[in-house]
């Protein structure tokens, strides 16, 4: 874990701070993070009180979505709970928008499987949970001992604590076991006979939403080779990359 010394609010690594000085300073804030991970870990933030408002409003279709009661209200909770990270402003801001594109396109998905749009949906914004409340956690504490983790420690944070995070969130929020279940199982697709409709779908909105976003880490035609072991044709490979994600992400920035 390497950590940089802040000072006047800047990241900054100082190379002639004392080895000893450094050294100290980072095993401060590795015993921090362990500690907050401890306590916060009990202590996640409560279910949005208009999510029940999202799951009616996404039963109906996405078209409109944020003009049904409480869509907007649940949406924009959702981010403040889980992809709101001072201190971590970008990192959190692109793992808000790959979510919100990966619930359009898992829910396109999960039309054409005849699976739940509603638990791909909300799968979908939710399958980087962990990942965002480890992140949460760690801009906090690297706020309050204005040290900084590289790239490279910050993922290696992030990914170490994820899935114990998002279990917790599930239960925390009391989701229905097909959403629970997606949340969790969409990463597990292509090891197991039985991932459910939902988690496929989420798996494939997600590569749907990178070659969106982050087109330089897609391989051409790998997404369409992929998405045969689905049973998506090409038609309907076009068909979901029709999806406007972008306005959503827009109307909710």
């Amino acid at each position: 874990m390497v950590a940089q010394v802040v000072r006047s609010g800047k990241v900054m690594f100082n190379p002639q701070a004392p080895s000893s000085e450094v050294s100290t300073r980072s095993l401060l804030l590795r015993q921090a993070l362990a500690a907050a991970f401890k306590a916060r870990r009990q202590n996640l933030p409560p279910a949005p009180a208009s999510l029940p408002a999202l799951l009616d409003g996404c039963r109906g279709g996405l078209p409109g979505l944020l003009a049904k009661p409480g869509c907007r209200d649940a949406l924009g909770e959702i981010r403040a709970r889980l992809f709101h990270a001072p201190g971590r402003d970008a990192e959190a801001q692109a793992w808000w928008h790959e979510s919100v594109a990966t619930a359009v396109f898992a829910s396109r998905v999960a039309q054409h499987k005849q699976a739940s749009v509603c638990a791909a949906f909300l799968g979908g914004l939710l399958h980087r949970s962990g990942e965002a409340l480890a992140l949460k956690m760690l801009a906090r504490v690297e706020l309050d001992y204005r040290m900084r983790l590289d790239s490279a420690s910050r993922r290696d944070w992030c990914a170490t604590h994820s899935q114990e995070l998002t279990e917790r969130l599930v239960r925390a929020w009391n989701l229905a076991p097909e959403i629970g279940s997606c949340v969790l199982g969409w990463m597990r697709f292509g090891e197991f006979d039985e991932v459910s409709g939902e988690s496929s779908a989420v798996y494939f909105g997600r590569l749907f939403a990178i070659e969106l976003l982050q087109p330089q880490f897609c391989v051409p035609g790998a997404l369409e080779h992929a998405a045969a072991d689905l049973g998506l044709d090409a038609d309907v490979v076009a068909q979901v990359r029709q999806e406007d994600a972008q306005t959503l992400i827009r109307a909710l920035d």
